[in-house]
């Protein structure tokens, strides 16, 4: 996807043109020199990050009690390499030019900054399981923007909410020591999918197997996002979520569960501290929530888990109704 404007400290040239200036530098001593002018960028102009018009927006149609999406990254004007074996060829007024790089927009371009965080959280954590690795990059997450509001849409500038930036944009360094991990394993996967309904030949096709057991009762995905949808007119709607966090942080913590509620929205958190001994030690917790009639049809809040050590494990909670 081309980008619709960018602009760079450069000069882009055709190759004649190159070659004519090439030759004029390593052969002519006695040169002329006139001064250039150039636009200078006004910094703090625009609020930064935002969400571009070209982002996935929420909620899942599949499955909508999964928020969707889960991270937003950069994906506007990267400028970036492209293999040795390729070139990148683009058209500027008259000119056809090649070059080793690309600038280029969309969510393909924001899907390697991603998948090089985890990596890299993969390096740092040997141990960490797949599920892990998304936990903590969306519980430290951050929602502000360089004005400190919440970020807004690239479109219209108002701003932008959870099913627009998910758990917010990626922050790499953050994600390394998130405190706390909500983590699963294939089984919670396979316990989701029989949720769903799937049937045998949906499920072998989905995890490989010939053979896997699911429970009498429904289960819910150990995600760290909290997603209700509600359908019909009766007041108060409530949903209750069940969760498991385990400590990866320091050995002795004590999380306290901070909460952003908004108006016509309730959440109750149960136990609201949650302590910690050692590493890698489970806590449960039950979420809470409950929508009144003077709520917007899409509401949302936050439940942030705070120790004494400066983690702060943040997690949307949205609301919906039909």
């Amino acid at each position: 996807m081309v980008p619709e404007e960018f602009n760079i400290p450069a000069m882009v040239l055709s190759s004649d043109t190159g070659a004519l200036i090439r030759e004029h530098v390593t052969k002519v001593s006695a040169t002329q020199a006139k001064s250039l002018t150039f636009v200078h960028t006004k910094f703090g102009a625009k609020t930064a990050p935002q969400v571009a018009h070209f982002s996935s927006r929420g909620p899942d149609p599949i499955n909508p009690s999964i928020l969707k999406p889960d991270i937003i990254a950069p994906g506007v004007d990267v400028l970036a390499a492209f293999p040795p074996n390729k070139k990148y060829i683009f058209s500027l007024k008259n000119y056809d030019l090649a070059t080793d790089y690309a600038l280029m927009s969309g969510t393909s371009m924001a899907a390697p900054h991603v998948a090089g965080v985890a990596a890299l959280l993969k390096a740092v954590h040997r141990e960490w399981s797949p599920a892990t690795i998304p936990s903590a990059i969306m519980t430290t997450a951050y929602t502000d923007d360089n004005t400190h509001t919440t970020i807004k849409e690239q479109r219209g500038s108002l701003p932008a909410t959870p099913l627009d930036f998910g758990a917010g944009l990626i922050n790499p360094n953050k994600a390394m020591d998130p405190g706390l991990i909500y983590d699963m394993d294939v089984q919670d996967y396979i316990e989701f999918l029989c949720g769903l309904g799937y049937n045998a030949k949906q499920m072998r096709a989905v995890i490989r197997q010939r053979r896997w057991s699911c429970s009498a009762q429904p289960t819910e995905l150990n995600y760290p996002s909290f997603m209700a949808i509600f359908d019909g007119k009766d007041f108060p709607r409530a949903k209750n979520f069940s969760r498991v966090v385990t400590n990866v942080g320091n050995k002795k913590s004590i999380y306290r569960a901070v909460l952003e509620v908004p108006s016509g929205m309730r959440i109750a958190v149960e136990p609201n501290t949650l302590k910690f001994t050692k590493r890698h030690q489970k806590q449960y917790f039950r979420l809470s929530l409950e929508i009144e009639s003077i709520a917007p049809n899409t509401t949302y809040g936050y439940l942030k888990w705070v120790d004494q050590y400066n983690h702060i494990v943040s997690s949307p909670v949205v609301a919906m109704n039909h």
